[in-house]
């Protein structure tokens, strides 16, 4: 009989993702990933697929390959690898390894004495563009340094200090591997992309006077020759660009999700000319093209060709992989519903991977994690193949938390629910009830798999979790609704939610807690100092005191005045009004508080100044500190300690509710 989703999960579940397909369209490459009891980080391998789900093998023996990438011929898959070797002694830097599909072994193909963070082929195969970690302070001796800081950006969360350190990009040409530094200088470039013909690099970078108080968010469009020489700025005037790709037609067109500076909260998938830097948008705000997971994953490509741009994006809560016919000769924006196709409502993490059928991505649903599927693009859907199941034994084993997803209207505008209910949910009985709040503020639950929702359902509570105003994916103006406002709307949407989930049958009103990491940290403590609703909370890595929080998160100069509607100077009073740490007193339940302890993002002392409140008011609260953790914690951190923090919330609600 299956058993509930439990803490177990980091464990018991593998993961799939990169799919990459080859030249010819028979075969997938993807990166297979499983942690194991004992273990800091997963091990993860490439596997090879048939492009219809026919035989799955092993193609590299790991224990920590990524990033696998087909030559153009077809002939070979590069990834990425630790080692061959470390001149400091520390852990070996990750490099290009290249191992052919007709041999049994895989190659070095670069020497770094730093990290590849990315890489990317040209279409001729000649060369490859590496993006390379130059970081002047690794393997500098055992004498202490002292590092000079000049600039508002100089530690990022999960980077830890990145005083001197920018991304480079290098020539690593074939077969010999031999290397040509192309880039230098106190800018740090991403997302290399070679033009058609070879001759032309595209990528994004931090080349403006703003990147002093918002590195590394702050990033333009640029082009160079791909032998190295001058570089041109081609989107001076955005805030951010994701990755480029070339129009496969040599028209010399680029495709790229751009973000403006007055329009921060929202990108829009455009198609840039090279020579000229004229653009235009591919849609309207409804769509909200996938923009990767800094530092983690990147940004997916916009695949352009034939009139056609095909990319992952969000749509209301949905993703999928959308189709848009343009019109290449208008640059102005042109956006046509009746050419407009989304692929699936399913939760597309990745995007296709080439402008041709199959379309190659990784996708989840509700109730069931991330797979990779293929499909060709305008098929039906029925035409969709899934080539992977690598959940299919876990599933066996564990029944998973139905999720019913509804809406509440509230001041003008429609706000997006969900429950996921516990395995055997009976309405004739009474349940307790958690409401779940996301980070951001402008992040967004989707309809993808989550496993946290699943682990509390696991345990026998409902789960409510809501898109309050201030979520992305429901168009710009509901997205920037909560700037300047935090604590304000958003948080009477959430009531307003929670009111309606237990009116429903099934649902015990009077045992209802609450749980919000980050910025659901925020809201989390927000709530209970303002609400005698919940008998319970669990505070992930909270922003309690906007005032401390400006000076000392990693992003807090750039991203806290644009948040808040002004710097501390200018709205001092606003700042400590919404501001939680004040409302410490009024806190009416038991209060767990978790926070790792090298969080650059929320630092650690604003989980400190919270407990410390709460101690001095003489409320019931416990702080769990987690060594070596980021805020990305939930996604990087040791499985261990991931698994204790599933266990510690499940274990304070299960005290108390």
């Amino acid at each position: 009989m299956p058993q509930p989703i439990t803490s177990d999960i980091v464990y018991d579940l593998p993961s799939v993702g990169s799919p990459a397909l080859s030249p010819d369209g028979a075969r997938v490459a993807y990166v297979y990933a499983r942690a194991h009891r004992g273990e800091a980080s997963p091990r993860s391998q490439v596997r090879l697929v048939e492009a219809d789900g026919a035989n799955d093998r092993l193609f590299t023996e790991g224990p920590n390959d990524s990033a696998p990438q087909w030559s153009p011929d077809g002939a070979s898959v590069a990834f990425l690898r630790p080692g061959p070797s470390d001149p400091a002694g520390a852990n070996p830097p990750r490099q290009i390894w290249l191992k052919p599909l007709d041999s049994p072994e895989a190659r070095p193909l670069t020497g770094f004495a730093h990290d590849v963070a990315a890489f990317a082929w040209s279409p001729t195969g000649g060369f490859i563009i590496a993006v390379v970690n130059v970081d002047p302070h690794r393997g500098a001796g055992a004498e202490p340094r002292t590092m000079v800081i000049r600039e508002t950006y100089y530690r990022g969360d999960t980077l830890g200090y990145v005083v001197d350190a920018h991304h480079h990009l290098f020539r690593v040409d074939l077969p010999d591997g031999g290397t040509v530094q192309l880039t230098d200088g106190d800018y740090g470039h991403a997302h290399p992309a070679v033009s058609p013909d070879g001759e032309w690099i595209a990528f994004s970078s931090d080349r403006t006077e703003r990147r002093h108080a918002g590195r590394p968010y702050t990033s333009q469009l640029c082009v160079m020759p791909a032998g190295g020489g001058d570089i041109r700025v081609v989107t001076p005037d955005a805030f951010q660009v994701g990755a480029p790709s070339w129009s496969v037609d040599g028209n010399g067109e680029l495709a790229v999700a751009i973000t403006d500076e007055a329009e921060r909260h929202h990108p829009y998938a455009s198609i840039v000319d090279s020579a000229t830097g004229e653009r235009r948008r591919l849609h309207d705000d409804s769509i909200y093209p996938q923009s990767g997971f800094f530092p983690i994953a990147a940004p997916p490509q916009i695949r352009l060709a034939a009139g056609e741009a095909i990319f992952a994006a969000d749509s209301g809560g949905a993703s999928g992989i959308h189709r848009i016919t343009h019109r290449p000769d208008l640059f102005e924006h042109y956006v046509d519903r009746a050419e407009k196709e989304i692929i699936g409502d399913l939760q597309a993490i990745g995007a296709p991977d080439e402008a041709r059928p199959p379309a190659v991505f990784t996708a989840s649903s509700p109730d069931r994690p991330a797979e990779i599927l293929a499909r060709s693009v305008g098929a039906p859907a029925d035409r969709t193949v899934r080539l992977t199941d690598r959940s299919a034994g876990y599933l066996a084993a564990h029944e998973a938390g139905r999720t019913e997803h509804f809406v509440i209207e509230r001041a003008g505008l429609e706000i997006p629910c969900g429950l996921v209910y516990p395995p055997g949910f009976d309405p004739d009985r009474e349940w307790p009830l958690v409401l779940e709040i996301h980070g951001g503020p402008n992040g967004v639950f989707t309809r993808g798999f989550n496993p946290l929702h699943q682990v509390i359902a696991g345990a026998g509570y409902v789960v409510l979790f809501v898109n309050p105003r201030g979520s992305s994916t429901y168009g710009a103006d509901f997205t920037a609704a909560v700037l300047g406002d935090w604590g304000g709307e958003d948080s009477l949407d959430l009531m307003a939610a929670l009111d309606e989930a237990c009116a429903r049958p099934g649902i015990d009103a009077a045992r209802v807690g609450v749980h919000g990491y980050s910025y659901g940290g925020y809201m989390t403590s927000w709530l209970i100092g303002h609400y005698d609703r919940f008998k319970a909370a669990v505070v992930g890595a909270p922003v309690v005191n906007l005032l401390s929080m400006i000076g000392t998160s990693d992003i807090g100069p750039p991203w806290g005045p644009w948040q808040w509607g002004g710097r501390p100077d200018e709205r001092r009073d606003w700042y400590i009004e919404r501001s939680p740490l004040n409302y410490a007193e009024r806190v009416g339940c038991p209060v767990l508080l978790m926070h790792g302890d090298a969080d650059h993002r929320v630092p650690i002392a604003q989980g400190e100044e919270y407990f410390q409140a709460l101690k001095m008011h003489g409320k019931e609260v416990e702080f769990v500190r987690f060594p070596g953790c980021s805020h990305l914690m939930m996604r990087v951190a040791h499985p261990a300690l991931r698994k204790e923090y599933y266990d510690r919330l499940t274990g304070w609600f299960d005290r108390w509710l």
